[in-house]
Formats: structure tokens, sequence, C-alpha cells
């Protein structure tokens, strides 16, 4: 199994270990805040580790409906993560009301998270 498919499992692990301990705030916010900090350092591993000109322009990956789609799933759960963080401190500074929204995007994160990680498991080159 790949190393990136080993790391996002285990960013998934992390990710349901946040949600269990959701009530206490300081340990689910450092949890989730690893989880979102490796989404967003997860493509400059990858760029450094694998040769994208060769497989996106070399070989035409680059017009690729998977790739695009891949790409815009990726900036969909950092907006997520935006409204998330937005949301979060705000129940954090009392606003009980934010907490259905929260609870609602937390949903969207899981989903299109696992829509990020299929998505790229297809992309996946055999070696």
């Amino acid at each position: 199994m790949p190393t990136s498919v080993i790391l996002v499992l285990i960013s998934f692990a992390v990710m349901a270990a946040a949600w269990a301990l959701k009530k206490r705030h300081s340990l689910h916010i450092g949890l989730m805040s690893s989880v979102m900090l490796f989404d967003m350092l997860f493509p400059i591993w990858l760029y450094l580790t694998h040769d994208w000109i060769k497989r996106l322009i070399d070989h035409g990956e680059l017009l690729s409906f998977l790739v695009w789609t891949h790409l815009f799933l990726i900036l969909t759960l950092y907006s997520l993560y935006v409204l998330q963080v937005q949301a979060g401190r705000g129940m954090l500074s009392g606003n009980a009301a934010m907490r259905p929204s929260h609870r609602l995007q937390s949903r969207g994160i899981l989903i299109v998270r696992i829509f990020v990680f299929i998505s790229g498991a297809l992309l996946i080159a055999p070696d």
C-alpha cells in the first residue's frame, strides 16, 4: 500500500478520535487542527515526492476530468474548513446558535474528505 494511502487513513483515524472527543473541547480542537494542517501540507509533500511534470504534462493528464474533480473537491474541503473554524470560534465565544451549522459542516467535511481520498486513490500511478 502506498505511503500516501497510509498517511491519509491515519488522518481519518485522528478525525474519528476528534469526533469521539468532541466534549473535550481543547483536545477536539487540537486533533481537528492537526487534520486540517495535514490536509493543507499533504499536497506539498506529494509535490515534493512525485514527478508531476512528467505525469501531468508529458502524459497529458492535466486535462483529465479526474484531476480537475480532485482539485475542486480539495478546494471545497478547504472552504468547508474555513466555515467550520468560523462556527467553532463562534461556539467558543458562547454563541450556541452556531452549533447546528458546525455539526452540519462536520458531516460535509467527512463526505468531501472521503471523496477527496477516493479520487486521489484513483489518481495513484502504478509503479
